[in-house]
């Protein structure tokens, strides 16, 4: 049965190689129409890419790699400039982010926190699933998805047993693994540093399109739009899954636990007061000349010196999603290049013909929502959330120098996207509580529906607020 399995695999695999290098291979020959050779292979190029990643006929890391010299062989680009393109500030932020998220992990602050946040507003069952979605929200915003997730995982699951939440049948269970990875999601978004993802999008904003967003402008739509979109999807999640329990039992051992923890001391301590510099830094690159880059390697040097002894890279380098790294830089380098040859202006171009001008004189708020829900929707054909902002940042980036928009403005929900995959909940963060057993891929798909339409919609008007303000410049 095992073999018969991998050879169906095998074939599909092949079958997917045969159509992707196939079509490339056919539709090479007819260039568009406004656009030239070289942008029509890039544009090829990056969307065969994209399917290697969707289809995973090769390691996804092998497919990053070698997209960026099959780019250069196939000639619309010196292999030179794009190697360079690869190595810019986002896929090293999100190096950055993983290890950072180790260390946090590592060092137990993780689960101090989570010992404050459970019984914070209370032990009806609906507060503590408010606590653990806020709490989960306000972590992510600052440190990796994962690792925050896994923290209030760790925490919850023994208290749901202590309940008798019985996984696949308990409708509070279900509501509290679930509202864990959402909270994570959308915490995500809050700042920069929520997500490596986030920082990546902003490096192919400021190759792309030459605008450069910073932490605080960033933070100034994205963490109220975090918040709000949190109580959103806690008050939907408490009509999706009604708790079958009032009281929650068993927060009073957190707080005997919280005395046992004892003061901030060691490696707790010494990551807070570093990681607390960090956060204070990114705020303010423009009165100290830091940018949020040197800051998160700075802070991760500082970590690794002697006496601190808080980064141990044998032990690192073996947790680091090297693959997220590879496909990042890949997906920057590839659509920074295609966005250079013109492919963008050409596509955003026909877009704009099409539709997209028309919705541009409805409004702006109108706008805001098309691109939103364009990019909620594009996420099932295309999962991997970077891949798409590469495709779509050149589009949207050219559509608002035509239109003569603010790039930041019409960017930044492209830029926010990549961590609301709840639609599709195929993102690792979806998946840190599933082995729970409490909820099934329906579950999420069918309340993630609901969270993501309130968050377009609680996007969409914020950063039109933030927008008029003439904050994002």
């Amino acid at each position: 049965m095992a073999n018969t399995e991998f050879g169906k695999d095998k074939i599909k695999r092949v079958i997917c190689l045969v159509l992707i290098f196939g079509g490339f291979a056919i539709l090479h020959n007819f260039v568009p129409e406004g656009l030239d050779q070289a942008g029509w292979d890039g544009f090829l190029v990056l969307f065969v890419t994209v399917l290697l990643w969707l289809t995973e006929a090769v390691p996804m890391a092998v497919t990053s790699i070698f997209a960026l010299f099959f780019g250069a062989w196939v000639g619309f680009e010196k292999e030179a400039n794009i190697l360079a393109n690869f190595a810019s500030t986002g896929p090293f932020f999100l190096l950055a982010a993983m290890v950072i998220g180790q260390i946090f992990t590592k060092v137990g602050l993780g689960r101090r926190i989570s010992l404050y946040v459970l019984p914070m507003f209370g032990n009806k069952a609906k507060a503590v699933l408010l606590a653990v979605m806020m709490g989960t929200c306000v972590v992510s915003m600052f440190l990796a998805d994962i690792p925050t997730a896994l923290v209030f995982f760790g925490l919850c699951a023994p208290i749901l047993e202590q309940n008798g939440c019985e996984p696949g049948k308990s409708k509070f269970g279900k509501a509290i693994m679930l509202g864990i990875p959402v909270g994570a999601a959308i915490g995500g978004i809050g700042t920069p540093a929520g997500s490596g993802m986030n920082a990546v999008t902003m490096s192919l904003l400021k190759n792309i399109c030459g605008v450069e967003i910073s932490f605080g402008q960033w933070s100034l739509v994205g963490v109220p739009v975090a918040l709000v979109s949190i109580v959103l999807a806690w008050l939907i999640l408490c009509w999706l899954c009604k708790p079958e329990i009032d009281i929650v039992k068993g927060l009073d051992s957190l707080k005997e636990d919280r005395k046992n923890v004892g003061p901030l001391k060691g490696d707790e301590l010494k990551f807070t007061i570093v990681f607390a510099i960090m956060v204070v830094l990114w705020f303010i690159p423009k009165q100290t000349g830091i940018d949020m880059y040197m800051t998160a390697w700075g802070g991760i040097f500082i970590m690794s010196l002697p006496g601190m002894n808080l980064v141990n890279w044998k032990e690192a380098s073996t947790k680091i999603d090297w693959s997220a790294f590879l496909i990042c830089g890949a997906a920057t380098a590839l659509a920074t290049v295609v966005a250079n040859l013109g492919t963008g202006a050409w596509l955003s171009g026909i877009l704009s013909n099409l539709f997209l001008s028309k919705v541009a004189g409805m409004g702006l708020v109108v706008l805001l929502l098309v691109i939103n829900v364009m990019m909620a929707v594009g996420h099932y054909p295309m999962p991997q959330g970077v891949s798409l902002a590469g495709l779509c940042l050149p589009v949207v980036g050219a559509l608002a120098v035509n239109l003569g928009l603010n790039p930041i403005v019409v960017c930044l929900p492209v830029c926010m996207s990549t961590s609301m995959l709840l639609l599709v909940p195929i993102d690792p963060t979806c998946f840190t509580t599933y082995s729970g057993g409490y909820w099934k891929i329906k579950d999420m798909m069918s309340s993630g529906i609901l969270i993501t339409i309130g968050y377009i919609l609680v996007s969409s008007l914020w950063t039109a607020v933030i927008a008029a303000t003439g904050a994002l410049g």
